[in-house]
């Protein structure tokens, strides 16, 4: 059959061949989108955050009396509760730090070279105080230089240098040793192997660490407690208990595996991905029964126009073809304006959110996609309409 013929077909039943074309175009963005962040927030939770998200434990908390908030009281304060936490079968190492890792943001500040400030400013670096365990308990290596020596009291004039993670290192100096340069904070005592701080911060793996007794918990502080893998679920309901136990005088905000974390870090992507999915599927389903509808009723229609063509020698895979072409060409116009609908519905997101440009092979998959359905969709109506026979058919003239 030919094209022309096919849209002098379609002509005949406009409203409901536009609605169609919008139906399958607005399908066919939903459809592309949905995929696109769907692959995206697999890709974002597959990434490799340099540290061992399953072994790891944070928990926020703070001294509820205010005189232990300061040193030198934070510092005995802090190590009753490292002492009692040490002790728990199936803890390998803990640290303190003033944040956590994993985070939206957090305490930051930029970094730069101290003699080039103009083209080595980093606006947005996370600022870490750590222990000294901290890098056991991140599983984090040091790359270049040695970690800093933990300070017995917190002095704020003491400068043990400034650790820095690869990719700040390589941002802000490039390749080579950077070890004993002066940055902004201080000078390099170390660079260490890349691990995720903060989403919002200039990088994700970029990070400062400075290695000093906690200067004051009027925000809280976070202890993060390495455990092995096996026992991290019972670990997590145990250590709040254990850490009232070394001092009452504590409130524990939060108690989160790095894991879990990281989960919430992306939990607006997955979420949106699959509230597109479920409404690209929902469409299809829609955009199947809109397609069976209309083949079947169009074959009921035509039923006196097919057998005559039946009696004129038409054969039933003629007619089956026909009624399938009509339906391929609606679909392959609608997913024509699809591609349209994909574009601008994935520039409208990008406002929003972080979301990839389009690849070119998501649209052909989709279109793929949406053919097969409706080909399934449209099989049955197109069956039933072989079975007319032209006996029958001329008895209607």
């Amino acid at each position: 059959m030919s094209i022309k013929l096919l849209i002098k077909s379609l002509l005949r039943r406009k409203v409901v061949t536009v609605l169609l074309f919008l139906q399958l175009a607005m399908t066919l963005g939903l459809l592309v989108n949905s995929v696109l962040l769907a692959r995206q927030a697999h890709d974002l939770l597959e990434v490799n955050t340099g540290m061992p998200l399953d072994e790891v434990i944070a928990i926020r908390m703070k001294p509820t009396v205010a005189a232990e908030r300061q040193p030198p009281a934070l510092q005995g304060f802090i190590e009753r509760q490292l002492a009692a936490v040490r002790g728990v079968s199936g803890v390998v190492d803990v640290a303190i730090s003033n944040q956590s890792t994993l985070e939206f943001g957090g305490s930051n500040g930029n970094l730069y070279d101290a003699d080039h400030q103009d083209t080595t400013n980093v606006p947005t670096v996370p600022n870490n105080y750590v222990s000294a365990d901290y890098l056991k308990v991140l599983g984090v290596q040091v790359l270049q230089g040695e970690w800093p020596a933990m300070p017995p009291a917190f002095d704020r004039n003491l400068d043990t240098g400034v650790v820095i993670t690869k990719s700040l290192a390589e941002k802000i100096y490039g390749s080579g040793d950077v070890v004993g340069k002066q940055t902004s904070r201080g000078r390099v005592a170390a660079v260490v192997s890349d691990f995720h701080g903060q989403r919002y911060a200039s990088d994700l793996n970029y990070n400062l660490m400075i290695v000093t007794q906690m200067p004051t918990a009027d925000w809280g502080y976070v202890m993060l407690v390495r455990v092995k893998a096996d026992l991290l679920q019972p670990l997590m309901q145990q250590l709040p208990e254990v850490i009232r136990g070394a001092d009452a005088n504590v409130e524990i905000f939060q108690v989160r595996s790095l894991r879990d974390k990281h989960n919430e870090l992306y939990a607006n992507e997955r979420g949106l991905a699959t509230l597109l999915t479920v409404l690209a599927v929902l469409m299809l389903l829609v955009a199947m029964i809109s397609s069976y509808s209309n083949a079947f009723f169009h074959a009921q229609k035509m039923q006196q126009e097919i057998g005559i063509k039946r009696a004129l020698g038409a054969s039933k895979q003629l007619i089956f073809i026909e009624l399938l072409s009509e339906n391929w060409l609606t679909t392959g116009v609608g997913c024509l304006l699809g591609v349209l609908c994909a574009v601008g519905l994935n520039q409208a997101l990008a406002l929003v959110i972080s979301i990839p440009v389009i690849p070119l092979w998501l649209p052909l998959l989709a279109m793929a996609v949406l053919l097969g359905c409706v080909t399934v969709a449209t099989w049955y109506p197109a069956r039933l309409a072989t079975l007319v026979s032209p006996a029958t058919a001329t008895k209607t003239l």
